[in-house]
């Protein structure tokens, strides 16, 4: 059994988030609950509830998450979950013109306030580990709040991030951090990256991908030569559609220390 306690923050960027702090009904045996703070709780949140995890009970999970229809939910993600242009402001995605980008600035405040307000619910949480996990564009979020380190984070678990991002702009950030962080990069076997977004190809359109693992051994070196703590999952057999649900479950052991 869990408590679903609902958090309200005001909106950013035009559009609500809709914030749930879940907590076990048993009080944790040794010290404090670690915190795993869920992006796209809309889809995360149900996959764990849905899955009856034993690791449900010995963790807190703040769940970020939108409302709505899911192409509205797209452009929300599109736009909270990336990087801003150099000079700060919002910018068009590149594959998808019409969806405005760059508004993850934004979203780091919202996930800063969302903790505040479930340590304020739950002052155990205070003192809890806490793990940052999102998947694809949510991924590319986890990874840019790496390189800011402005959120109190000690576990950055990122599933297929989107690294062709304006790519190389994730990598360049990413030379900014100088913590030894632990990070966890999660991936499926059979995961590849097109030009052309769904909606764009169509269903004839997504053929002759290009394989996306070699580019997430490349991240980890990449962290692991900054001294950051990173360690590459594959998730075998998987493709991007398939890797939400394997990750989602993967990185709740992994924030639960039950893997």
């Amino acid at each position: 059994m869990s408590r679903l306690i609902p958090l309200e923050l005001p909106p950013a960027g035009g559009h609500p988030h809709h914030v749930l702090l879940r907590l076990p009904d048993s009080k944790p045996e040794h010290g404090p609950l670690p915190l795993l703070c869920l992006l796209d709780g809309q889809w995360t949140l149900p996959l764990l509830e849905e899955s009856g995890h034993p690791a449900l009970q010995h963790c807190a999970i703040l769940s970020l998450g939108y409302q709505g229809e899911r192409d509205q939910i797209t452009r929300y993600r599109a736009l909270d979950y990336t990087p801003p242009s150099p000079d700060g402001t919002l910018w068009e995605d590149p594959r998808v013109p019409q969806w405005q980008a760059g508004g993850a600035p934004a979203m780091i405040e919202q996930v800063r306030m969302a903790l505040a307000l479930a340590q304020s619910m739950e002052p155990a949480l205070t003192r809890s580990r806490i793990s940052l996990y999102g998947h694809s564009y949510a991924g590319l979020f986890v990874l840019y709040a790496l390189s800011r380190q402005s959120l109190p984070i000690q576990h950055y678990l990122c599933a297929s991030p989107s690294l062709w991002w304006r790519d190389p702009l994730i990598w360049t950030l990413l030379e900014r951090v100088d913590k030894p962080v632990l990070v966890d990069i999660l991936a499926g076997a059979s995961e590849a990256w097109y030009p052309l977004s769904a909606q764009a190809a169509g269903p004839e359109g997504r053929k002759n991908g290009v394989p996306t693992l070699p580019t997430m051994q490349k991240l980890q070196a990449h962290l692991q030569a900054q001294g950051m703590q990173a360690n590459l999952h594959v998730l075998p057999g998987a493709g991007h559609g398939h890797v939400l649900a394997q990750a989602t479950l993967r990185a709740l052991e992994l924030a639960c220390g039950a893997a």
